[in-house]
């Protein structure tokens, strides 16, 4: 069955000097392993440039139900993520957010809750004025909840520090492994609080980005079974 339907691009896998295996993100389908071939000529094939990590396609995908990776016959740009592609700080975010979406959702579950939210994200990424220092550790904090573990936010003067394990506060300090100390689990509620608009003008220092998305990651390993590295 042929289905023409929008989709995220989300890496590429090369799989002959022409042809990769691409994982596309689509609200209809879900995760899919497309087969795409390539040209670098005017006349035919598909662009190498429209498979950048986070690129909006518009595709035709023949699936078939016994074929592992199906096959793409058609592709055009929906989005082009200029500023993603040509700045090194979004394209290196991009690229995160590129490979957690595609080594944790299931091919073929759709949700499409979830596809609109990544789009939105997206869109802030390649449009905000300001670099989006923490755009990244907002999406992680959100697809928590779309991946059914979502962090709580009751921080509270008898509840100060964050546990990884429990995804909510708790009024006592466990294990440096498992628990955020006061003064990290205070900065990391006001994160928790913010939306897509209020998250570009958090001001956060690089120690605490890196130490945020560090136990997040973490965090991520305590609930998904099989979580693998993320670079």
């Amino acid at each position: 069955m042929d289905h023409k339907t929008e989709a995220i691009v989300l890496n590429k896998i090369k799989y002959s000097d022409s042809t990769y295996i691409v994982n596309i993100f689509t609200r209809e389908l879900g995760k899919v392993p497309v087969f795409i071939r390539t040209s670098k000529s005017k006349k035919g094939g598909i662009k190498p440039g429209l498979l950048f990590p986070l690129n909006i396609i518009e595709t035709e995908v023949s699936q078939k139900d016994r074929r592992n990776v199906q096959n793409l016959k058609h592709c055009d740009t929906v989005f082009s993520a200029f500023n993603i592609c040509s700045d090194v700080y979004r394209s290196s975010i991009a690229q995160f957010l590129a490979e957690l979406v595609s080594k944790t959702l299931r091919e073929n579950e759709t949700d499409g809750d979830f596809y609109d939210y990544f789009k939105k994200i997206i869109f802030k990424l390649e449009n905000s004025d300001i670099p989006p220092h923490n755009l990244h550790l907002l999406f992680m904090k959100d697809y928590a909840r779309f991946l059914g573990f979502q962090i709580t936010n009751n921080f509270a003067e008898e509840s100060p520090f964050f546990s990884l394990r429990e995804g909510m506060f708790l009024p006592v300090f466990t294990t440096d492994e498992e628990s955020l100390d006061r003064e990290l689990s205070n900065l990391f509620s006001d994160l928790l609080s913010l939306d897509l608009e209020s998250i570009i003008s958090f001001s956060a220092s690089y120690k605490f980005r890196k130490e945020i998305l560090k136990r997040l990651i973490f965090y991520y390993r305590l609930h998904l079974a099989d979580f693998p590295e993320i670079k």
